[in-house]
């Protein structure tokens, strides 16, 4: 069960699902967004940090200290990103920034497994890791914190989360 809960934190739907939902925050809440989705991964955080210190627990023979450190640190991060959120908004800046290249990464990585189909899912791709890249690096350079810019970022956040999941269901069905 404990291993299940953490593939479901690691998986590229959950990115997905994650990034379409702070667009969509960013988009409708402009103003209380930054707040929000610290508050959210906050939330995350702790219960990813709970999963990680109980599976230390209960992993007798494959016990690793530093999934418990791990577990520790996400927990106290959570309760840093839930009680504290308001000093934490530069850093929700760089957070989500790094979240789509790394996400603009992964889709760099999918679009060269295709590349030698040359096809349209190649391009869509290839496209939006470009995108998601570049726009990334202009938000982590201006962290300003007018609607307009945030319901932009909000936006391209619903664009990259739904290519990271058009890419993924794409690829399990070449498959």
């Amino acid at each position: 069960m404990i291993e299940k809960i953490k593939a479901a934190f690691a998986s590229h739907y959950f990115e997905g699902a994650l990034l379409i939902l702070f667009g969509i925050i960013m988009v409708l809440f402009p103003s209380r967004s930054i707040h929000t989705i610290g508050i959210i991964t906050g939330a995350i955080l702790l219960a990813l940090g709970a999963v990680l210190a109980v599976s230390y627990v209960t992993q007798f023979r494959q016990r690793h200290t530093l999934e418990l450190f791990a577990g520790l640190m996400c927990i106290a991060l959570g309760v840093e990103f839930v009680f504290r959120t308001s000093s934490l908004a530069p850093a929700m800046h760089a957070v989500l920034s790094i979240t789509l290249i790394y996400s603009g990464i992964l889709l760099f990585l999918q679009a060269y497994s295709l590349r030698n189909e040359r096809g349209p899912l190649f391009i869509i791709t290839l496209v939006f890791a470009a995108a998601a890249v570049v726009f990334a690096i202009l938000m982590l350079i201006n962290d300003d914190d007018s609607p307009v810019f945030l319901t932009v970022k909000g936006i391209s956040m619903i664009v990259e989360g739904i290519a990271s999941l058009f890419v993924i269901k794409a690829l399990h069905i070449k498959d």
